[in-house]
């Protein structure tokens, strides 16, 4: 791996195809995915009243300094995968041997998340407010030659409905471990007040017939940015 070698975000309207890197990160079916954004944050305005508390503050870490990014991150609920998936819902996927080679979370770790082409695996809820802009994490793929790794938050709405918002995917040009760009979180959300938060999983969806992909360390960056 080449330090500071990472997944591209291409944004929406961007319109510039990328070629030359490893990885790319690029939203799917832009139009539509803008649209399912702006009317996924017209919903989530009203997840939580502001008056509740927003989340509580974890531990933090520099997780991503070796690739150039100083902010602090905290690792999603059993995103090292070191003791298994707690509270993860695995389908198609499991917890087997080979960790992240860059090891940001551990160097004695050894285990990381597979996910077959078919499969799916959505993460424990955690609290997400204003101050989570993003999460990012480690991923390769493991099979095929044009896998691609949906991205997609999921949450309920203040009437209970159960909400699924793609965010992006994720495509690699080789089978190496690589860390993935800042992926939105919080904005996709449509939070805006400091007291506002919501409970959010991660769903990693690769797309069935393109291939298999193994996924660690996954981080929540919750810094504050003025």
């Amino acid at each position: 791996m080449v330090s500071g070698e990472t997944l591209d975000v291409l944004f929406a309207g961007d319109g510039t195809e990328v070629f030359d890197l490893p990885y790319v990160f690029r939203p799917k079916h832009l139009r539509r995915s803008l649209t399912a954004a702006l009317g996924a944050a017209a919903v989530a305005l009203a997840v939580v009243p502001a008056a509740e508390a927003a989340c509580t503050a974890t531990p933090t870490t520099k997780a991503f300094a070796a690739f150039g990014d100083n902010a602090d991150y905290s690792l999603a609920p059993a995103g090292a995968f070191e003791s298994g998936a707690t509270g993860w819902s695995l389908n198609g996927s499991s917890v087997g041997n080979g960790n992240e080679s860059a090891k940001v979370h551990g160097k004695a770790d050894a285990k990381s998340l597979a996910i077959n082409a078919t499969g799916k695996a959505v993460s424990p809820a955690f609290c997400v407010g204003i101050q989570h802009p993003s999460f990012r994490f480690f991923a390769r793929r493991t099979s095929g030659t044009w896998g691609v790794l949906n991205v997609k938050l999921r949450y309920k709405g203040a009437d209970g409905v159960t909400n699924e918002t793609t965010v992006g995917s994720v495509t690699a040009a080789d089978t190496t471990w690589h860390p993935t760009a800042s992926i939105a979180l919080s904005s996709v959300l449509g939070l805006w007040n400091g007291d506002q938060s919501a409970s959010v999983q991660l769903v990693l969806d690769p797309e069935d017939s393109g291939g298999a992909w193994a996924v660690d360390d996954v981080y929540i960056d919750p810094y504050i940015r003025a």
